[in-house]
């Protein structure tokens, strides 16, 4: 029963991470060693979990049904562990926490470097990338750039437009949003089309835009404005390194946008463990201040 539960988190882990080396990494063992893991749990089990190919692995059925109960252990395992560390009240383990390059240099680096030094048994995992899944990831906190306030708001972020010199110089500036209608415009969207909505002194409007670019990726979004390509909405967090650089500048500045809410994310809709519960204490304090 021990080997199973022991081959159970590594066939989780294989599962989560798509490939036996990346298991192998997450758990500090050996590509073959996980190998051996997943060949005695479907030899006990009589059953093949995984197609095997050159390129990818699959789940079987069989895989798929024992992938939820696996998940369902893994997680057990770290709510016991987490209740641990909360009788003792000690900050410790590993904290996993998503966050985009962008807010993980500006804000949350920042944020926790004090209370890291503090917590000498806590370990931290920051993970940027696309698509994640809080609960097969196991993040413990998300950092979010959202219109939306759900979660634990830390900070209203400006939504900016933002051109190239060199786009401007060949097409001219931008006197008014109804002006926009007439630039080239790139959407970060999964549409070609955006209304967006302005308010300044004498009130609120809404322009719609079409756009020939569009990407769903903000860093491919401004690479191309900075080619000069056309305008883009952004946020002055992304915009910002550009910004300082002169290598895009801010259009129509007495024009607000709608503006983003920071958010922190948990990902457990139970008790949240008290490593994630101090870090949203730390990052809220970090923004009150």
């Amino acid at each position: 029963m021990l080997d199973n539960l022991r081959g159970m988190a590594v066939f989780a882990s294989v599962v989560r991470h798509g490939s036996f080396s990346g298991a192998a990494k997450e758990l500090g063992i050996t590509t073959s060693a996980v190998s051996q893991q997943i060949r005695s749990l479907e030899n006990d089990l009589s059953v093949t979990l995984l197609h095997r190919s050159t390129r990818k692995l699959s789940l079987t059925e069989a895989g798929e049904s024992l992938y939820n109960a696996a998940l369902q252990m893994v997680k057990a395992a770290e709510q016991g562990r987490d209740s641990v560390i909360q009788l003792k009240d000690e900050v410790s383990g590993s904290l996993r926490i998503a966050a985009s390059a962008e807010l993980a240099q500006e804000y949350l680096v920042p944020a926790l470097s004090d209370w890291l030094a503090e917590h000498e048994n806590l370990s931290l995992n920051i993970i940027s990338r696309d698509n994640l899944d809080m609960i097969e990831d196991r993040i413990d906190v998300a950092l979010v750039l959202s219109e939306s306030a759900q979660g634990t708001t830390l900070k209203t972020i400006k939504q900016i437009l933002v051109a190239s010199p060199k786009y401007l110089s060949e097409h001219g500036t931008v006197d008014s949003p109804k002006t926009l209608a007439s630039h080239n415009m790139i959407l970060c969207s999964e549409k070609p089309t955006e209304n967006i909505d302005f308010k300044d002194g004498s009130g609120k409007q809404s322009v719609r835009v079409n756009a020939r670019l569009v990407t769903n990726n903000q860093n491919i979004a401004l690479n191309l404005a900075e080619r000069g390509y056309g305008i883009v909405k952004t946020n002055e967090i992304h915009a910002k390194a550009l910004l300082e650089a002169g290598k895009l500048v801010q259009i129509l500045p007495n024009h607000s946008l709608p503006e983003l809410n920071l958010v922190a994310l948990t990902g457990s809709k139970e008790q949240v463990p008290v490593k994630a519960q101090k870090c949203l204490e730390v990052l809220q304090a970090h923004f009150k201040a």
